[in-house]
């Protein structure tokens, strides 16, 4: 069996006070196999940011460990950190603030060249010009600032800076949610092009169902800093059996549905998404689940296999149904 290229074991990431903590992530595991794209999806601010910045080691960990490669990522200092952030990279969600507004996108890209030493220096322009042209932009803009392109040119600048330096595996961080509707689909063809011909791995955040279902290979829907449910995109989005998930997706709207029978049936939550400071006791769902029982009050569900490649944590969902 191949190794995964990313093990993410029992990952906490708090912020605060330590006597009143906001558990951001909150013991989060799962893999990434090479060539693999995973997605994470959850509502606003149930750490999903947070996750992808654990994993480029933008904030420290409380507990758990980060395995790239096998070789814990949290241990790594200096010019070993420095190797490993050129294995891993980020497409971020606003283009154009991840720009630098005085620098021009050319600049930006050798910038990169240079910190990591790729290349002889008067090849790295020629290196700048064949990435530009593998996102689908015309290299006689190199020399332009980031304000005279469009949002989806931008994106595309963001995603040849990420792969300036031949990474293994990508975080892209909700990286079509700023973007038109008609550019979304050319931005997520693009990165499936790129996946398929340099063997890159994604870990895939974003709060679109069917994004995810068209660029992922397994899912991943994350609330309140834990994971609550995984699988295929078929598994999951067919037959969702975490009552989150369930919600989830009543609440993609659906157009056809909507002019045959007027407002469509959706499965309601109770209240608003509670503060992650907040501790709930059982599961953190119960006080938002409409088929909570007594048990969802009193114990916290495990992460457990129910069918084929699926976990939930539910006390609903039995094992083979």
């Amino acid at each position: 069996m191949t190794a995964p290229l990313l093990a993410v074991e029992k990952v906490s990431v708090h912020y605060g006070s330590t006597r009143h903590p906001v558990r951001a992530v909150d013991g989060v595991s799962f893999t990434i196999a090479p060539g693999e794209s995973v997605g994470l999806v959850g509502e606003s601010g149930c750490g999903k940011t947070t996750l992808g910045h654990a994993v480029m080691r933008l904030c420290a960990l409380h507990t758990g460990h980060i395995c790239f490669q096998q070789q814990d990522i949290a241990a790594l200092k200096g010019r070993a950190l420095k190797g490993y952030r050129k294995q891993a990279q980020m497409i971020f969600q606003d283009p154009y603030g991840a720009l630098n507004a005085r620098m021009t996108v050319g600049r930006a890209l050798l910038e990169a060249l240079q910190v990591h030493r790729i290349g002889p220096r008067r090849e790295r322009r020629d290196r700048a010009a064949a990435l530009f042209e593998a996102v689908g932009l015309d290299p006689l803009y190199l020399d332009r600032y980031p304000h005279e392109f469009s949002g989806g040119q931008r994106q595309r600048i963001g995603i040849a800076r990420a792969l300036a330096v031949d990474p293994r595996l990508i975080i892209a961080d909700e990286p079509v949610s700023a973007l038109d509707v008609s550019v979304q689909v050319q931005i997520l063809n693009l990165l499936k092009d790129l996946q398929r011909e340099r063997n890159l791995a994604y870990l895939f955040v974003a709060h679109d169902l069917a994004v995810v279902r068209y660029v992922c290979d397994r899912i991943l829907v994350m609330y309140l800093g834990r994971i609550v449910e995984s699988g295929t995109p078929d598994e999951i989005l067919a037959h969702p059996k975490h009552p989150y998930t369930q919600a989830l997706l009543s609440a993609v709207p659906d157009v056809e549905k909507g002019l045959r029978h007027g407002v469509a049936k959706r499965l309601a939550l109770k209240g608003d998404v509670p503060a992650a400071a907040a501790r709930i006791h059982g599961c953190p769902f119960h006080p938002r689940c409409p088929l909570a029982q007594e048990r969802c009050r009193q114990e916290t569900p495990a992460l457990r296999a129910t069918d084929g490649t699926r976990q939930v944590a539910c006390h609903l969902a039995e094992p083979g149904s």
